[in-house]
């Protein structure tokens, strides 16, 4: 039988990113003055990019340019899995009791957070707001 890659659910990974999504939902730093740019999220923190390649995300209703995301270097990319394998072991040796609460947590926090992160699905995908808070109920399920 063919072995299939064990995909990594490390916790630095799922608790790092559900504690900084209260205050920190959409990170950006200035690309140009009206323009944020998405860091990076590698070992427990956001980073700047120091790629030069970067992808427009456009709202599809005005084709306006709403925010750049860095296309990552080979060195960020390999900064981040080097932090999840890292991580990856003591995440398998915790007990689903533990793993359960580390998702419940993070599903409070987008409860928390649900109206913003509707607003960033409506700009990036040109739904409805209702409809877009819908999505992230569904999600949740």
């Amino acid at each position: 039988p063919e072995l299939k890659p064990r995909v990594d659910r490390s916790p630095k990974c799922a608790t790092q990113v559900s504690s900084k999504v209260n205050s920190t939902w959409y990170p950006a730093s200035s690309f140009s003055s009206s323009v944020p740019t998405v860091k990076l999220f590698i070992d427990g923190k956001f980073v700047e990019s120091k790629s030069d390649k970067w992808f427009d995300i456009h709202n599809p209703a005005t084709n306006e340019v709403i925010g750049r995301v860095p296309q990552a270097t080979k060195a960020e990319m390999d900064a981040a899995v080097a932090s999840c394998k890292r991580a990856f072991p003591a995440w398998a040796d915790t007990s689903v009791l533990s793993r359960q609460q580390v998702l419940l947590r993070y599903q409070q926090l987008i409860k928390e957070n649900l109206k913003e992160i509707a607003k960033l699905i409506t700009l990036e995908q040109g739904k409805t707001l209702a409809d877009a808070e819908g999505d992230v109920f569904r999600g949740l399920q």
